[in-house]
């Protein structure tokens, strides 16, 4: 399987679009409609169809993307999110939100449920998630670092530490946020460390290549808790304003408007796992809003080292 470093420095950066390119931008937008109507029965023809390829050929090129068929990819996402909503909506109940992600029945949403956690959806309520998160997906779940350079890697690997409690919180400011219509580069199967390197890689690619100025923002997006997400799984996009790197070759999204709980920095890296924990689980008016993707904007300064904020998609309760 090709993961996203192998095409990072092939797309935006060389003049000459390959067809492997093409068609994996094509594929960026048929997995974010799927994403979109996660919920709805998987019509695989109609998927194809939308990134002109026989059902077929589909699903065996969307296998060499991912890793994963097309059908067992929508499962998994449909699960994360349902574990997502049982942690941040604890209002809505488990039955509604296994209709939600489209389990035909209660029976089936529960077999499925454990078979992916290992514990029933009652007990990932009630506090399971936490364990699963520590023991599966552990310090490299954590999306934040996502362009630290090669001598910041002691940081990278460091084991999570939590804040000093309302350090953070005192930190958080919720903002409305404009649309921004992103090209990015779709990272598959890497977390932590690896993930970190090759979105810098891409970053310095392109400014080298004069396709992105030095200090331009650079935005990295993740649309489920990243905190469940195993690194096999992991699905993280990184590029940069559309109107800033206008290539054809990547895939293009919109990161929608609307209230962020954001977290600026400069010479730090902070978590977002420290702002769920400080934060947003203490939180009487926020809760998050699952329907939008964790947003991290950074900048390179004149130094070589990063600023910017990381946002949480937020709706009052």
């Amino acid at each position: 399987m090709q993961t996203g470093s192998d095409v990072a420095l092939t797309s935006a950066c060389q003049p000459l679009r390959s067809p492997r390119i093409t068609r994996i931008s094509r594929l960026y937008e048929v997995m974010d409609l799927m994403l979109d109507s996660v919920g709805d029965p998987l019509a695989l023809g109609s998927l194809a169809a939308s990134a002109s390829y026989s059902s077929y050929h589909f699903d065996r090129i969307f296998r060499e993307l991912t890793g994963f068929s097309a059908v067992e990819y929508q499962r998994k996402r449909r699960l994360r999110r349902a574990a997502h909503l049982l942690r941040h909506e604890p209002d809505v109940a488990v039955g509604r939100i296994a209709q939600d992600c489209g389990f035909p029945s209660n029976a089936a949403f529960a077999k499925a449920f454990r078979q992916q956690f290992a514990m029933s959806a009652k007990s990932w309520r009630e506090g399971g998630w936490r364990a699963y998160m520590d023991a599966q997906v552990g310090r490299e779940s954590d999306v934040s670092f996502f362009v630290a350079e090669p001598g910041n890697l002691a940081a990278l690997q460091a084991p999570y530490c939590p804040p000093e409690p309302g350090s953070v919180a005192a930190r958080v400011e919720v903002r409305k946020l404009p649309a921004v219509r992103l090209r990015y580069q779709r990272f598959f199967g890497q977390s932590g460390a690896a993930l970190a390197l090759a979105c810098n890689a891409f970053a310095g690619a392109c400014e080298d290549a004069a396709a992105v100025e030095r200090g331009a923002p650079w935005y990295g997006v993740f649309d489920e808790d990243p905190g469940f997400t195993g690194e096999r799984e992991y699905c993280y996009d990184f590029g940069a304003d559309a109107a800033v790197l206008d290539d054809p070759a990547l895939g293009l999204r919109l990161l929608p408007a609307g209230s962020y709980a954001c977290l600026d920095f400069r010479g730090e890296w902070p978590r977002f796992r420290a702002m769920y924990e400080d934060w947003l689980e203490r939180q009487a008016v926020w809760r998050l809003d699952s329907t939008r993707p964790h947003i991290q904007r950074v900048e390179r300064q004149r130094d070589g080292g990063w600023q910017g904020w990381l946002a949480l998609p937020v709706k009052r309760r």
